[in-house]
Formats: C-alpha cells, sequence, structure tokens
C-alpha cells in the first residue's frame, strides 16, 4: 500500500496513463481525490465512492524534463511521495504539488456517488443525480480514466461549495 495522494506535503503523481492528465493542470486549478468507502458503524452513508479531499495546484513537474540536480532536489523536496519513496526510477513520473494552504484532507467525506446496475445486474458506482446537476459530470467513476474534468464555470462554483472554498 502506498499514500497517493498525500495530504501531508500535498504531492500526488503517477508515470503510467494518468502522467498525461496531470500535465494537463496549471497553477490554481482544483485536484478532487475520490476513494471507494464503507462507512463504519453507521446508518447515514453507505458504501459508495466520497470525495476525500482536494489539491489547490502550485505546481506541476515533468520530471523527464529535470536535470539529475533538480531531480535530487525533488527526492528532498517531496520525500513523502510514493512513488519517490520506492523507486530511483521516474522515467515518465509526473506529480503535482498542492499549495500547503490550499489543500486538504477532509474531516469529512462527501458523497458523490450511487449503486447502479449494469445490464446484467452487477452493481457499479456511478456519479449521483445530484452530483451529476452540481457538477456536470455523468456515468461511472470507478477507477476513472480519462479522469473528469469541471470546466463550466457554475459547475465549479457548485464544487467549491461542497468543499466549503
Amino acid at each position: 500500500m502506498h499514500f497517493d495522494p498525500e495530504f501531508e506535503t500535498f504531492t500526488y503523481g503517477d508515470p503510467t496513463s494518468k502522467r498525461k492528465y496531470i500535465l494537463k493542470l496549471e497553477k490554481d486549478d482544483l485536484l478532487v481525490f475520490y476513494a471507494g468507502l464503507t462507512p463504519f458503524e453507521t446508518k447515514k452513508n453507505k458504501k459508495a465512492l466520497y470525495i476525500i479531499g482536494y489539491f489547490t495546484i502550485e505546481k506541476v513537474i515533468d520530471f523527464n524534463h529535470l536535470t539529475k540536480d533538480e531531480i535530487t532536489e525533488c527526492y528532498q523536496l517531496y520525500s513523502n511521495n510514493a512513488h519517490l519513496k520506492r523507486s530511483n526510477d521516474t522515467e515518465d513520473l509526473a506529480i503535482v504539488v498542492g499549495h500547503k494552504d490550499k489543500s486538504k484532507l477532509l474531516y469529512e467525506a462527501i458523497p458523490i456517488s450511487k449503486t447502479k446496475f449494469d445490464k446484467n445486474g452487477r452493481p457499479y458506482q456511478a456519479v449521483s443525480e445530484e452530483m451529476e446537476i452540481s457538477l456536470g459530470i455523468s456515468g461511472s467513476i470507478q477507477r476513472s480514466i480519462p479522469p473528469r474534468f469541471v470546466k463550466n464555470g457554475n459547475n465549479i462554483n457548485n464544487l467549491k461549495h461542497i468543499l466549503e472554498l
């Protein structure tokens, strides 16, 4: 198991197909994280996907464009990053660094999905109707590739309201 994203120095990275989406992020963009959770001893919420935190992007680092000295500096500055902890191979690695004062692991997760069923009756997690309207995204979000981008101004404002920003 590894912590990615990690909410101590606010880094998240990937050397795989998610890399190209990370590289599209810009300073001050919001990167919102969600996870599958089964709430403990509560009837208020059910097993679903929940927003768990967010980063306000400070910078995006493409390791393919760094010198050896810059890579060494990143290992020192971002030693909590899961990819830097477990490997010396930074080929194709891209990481985002969240602004420490504008990024947060939520105290209480926010439900974002609802269980739906495919044509064979198998359950899957899809964006809830409430979130479809608020955020302008829809469909299955289990292991979401490509990631969902909230671009419309009203939807961005709704997201900020949901996150209490």
